[in-house]
């Protein structure tokens, strides 16, 4: 299990008109930072954890299920603290990206800075 913090919101990181959130880990560059959502892990140990189709992540209160984990969300989450969340459904496989995760129930959580995520 890997437990981060929200530290930052980027003034162009979260629309209304596009249900998902770009995160990176304190390292992203200020461009970056523009249009991602900043975490802080709270361990040192990410790349101890389990992460595939099936398992929850928590976003304060609101638990999701992970429906696709693309090839490239666990070696980005453990070396730069980037995933996609997106709270759209899975798309027809030509459109999958991989550095996404494809969550249920579809409804985009309230992220704000103290947001607590828990990733399996």
């Amino acid at each position: 299990m890997i437990k981060s913090e929200v530290i930052e919101i980027g003034a162009k990181a979260v629309s209304k008109d596009e249900p998902m959130v770009i995160l990176f880990d304190e390292t992203a560059s200020p461009r970056l930072r523009e249009v991602s959502v900043i975490q802080r892990f709270e361990n040192d140990a990410v790349e101890n954890y389990d992460l595939e189709i099936g398992s929850k992540i928590q976003i304060d209160d609101q638990v999701y299920h992970v429906k696709y984990l693309g090839e490239l969300v666990k070696s980005n989450l453990t070396t730069i603290g980037h995933t996609v969340l997106n709270f759209k459904p899975v798309p027809e496989k030509e459109h999958l990206q991989e550095n996404v995760l494809y969550l249920e129930p579809h409804t985009m959580p309230v992220i704000k800075q103290g947001t607590q995520i828990i990733y399996g």
